[in-house]
């Protein structure tokens, strides 16, 4: 950081002035003269005149000081930009997150908000559920709603009510999912994790289940808990082969392998 042009000149200017002061009482004056003078008032430390030596040393001194203060200002910059790479790091983390949960928002709205029927072993659908009540999806459709508004805490609040309050609702499992994922988005991964485990548990054959496994993955990865996380994502690519899950667990994957974790 250059020096700032005020300093520089009151700097000068001292030099100069501390130069000049030990002649003085030479100038301009005669012998005979020099009696009808004013005393002349002698500068320096304890009553002595200063000398160009001292003086220089005192201005030394000085712009040593603001060497280290500039020293110190570089420093603190370079923290700020430090600071400024994080958070722009995070608000890049935070705008993948939000795009993954557009696109699943899309995915669960052009169902209906519920989840699709699944299929019994041997490839047979199996029966279509219950359709619910009238509170129970006004309840459900509630909780959505903040979620994909972005309020994520009380999105979570909402969706742990209705699991509390419709212990055998058909959208339990959707419920169940979406409270994982709002702790997800709130950097909440070991709450994250506890509930998309229970949807892998409670519900194995939801439509949920893909999608929970890979963000288990996804929390694990956050977490740095690389061996945990490697083990989901490829449990998703072989359970669900030719899937958008799958695609993105690969994806992911692949990152691992770049960033060489």
């Amino acid at each position: 950081m250059p020096l700032p042009r005020r300093f520089i000149a009151w700097a000068g200017g001292a030099l100069a002035a501390a130069l000049l002061v030990p002649v003085l009482p030479a100038v301009g004056a005669s012998d005979g003269s020099r009696a009808n003078l004013p005393p002349v008032v002698e500068l320096g430390v304890g009553g002595g005149a200063a000398s160009p030596s001292s003086s220089r040393e005192a201005l030394a001194d000085l712009l040593q000081q603001l060497e280290t203060l500039q020293t110190e200002m570089r420093n603190l910059r370079g923290q700020v930009e430090t600071q400024a790479n994080e958070i722009e790091r995070l608000k890049t983390r935070q705008r993948e997150l939000l795009a993954d949960i557009d696109r699943r928002v899309g995915e669960l709205e052009r169902r209906g908000g519920a989840a699709a029927a699944p299929e019994a072993a041997g490839g047979v659908a199996a029966p279509l559920a219950s359709p619910v009540s009238a509170q129970e999806q006004q309840d459900y459709d509630a909780a959505f709603t903040l979620m994909k508004q972005g309020f994520y805490e009380r999105a979570a609040k909402s969706f742990s009510d209705f699991i509390a309050k419709y212990p055998q609702s058909t959208l339990r499992d959707n419920a169940r999912y979406w409270l994982g994922e709002a702790y997800y988005v709130a950097r909440n991964f070991r709450k994250a994790l506890d509930e998309f485990g229970k949807v892998l548990s409670e519900h194995p054959n939801s439509a949920k289940a893909p999608d929970a496994l890979l963000k288990t993955g996804y929390s694990h990865y956050e977490l740095g808990e690389w061996a945990k996380a490697r083990e989901s994502l490829n449990q998703a690519m072989s359970r669900y082969p030719g899937t958008p899950t799958a695609k993105s667990a690969e994806q992911r994957l692949a990152k691992m392998k770049k960033e060489k974790h």
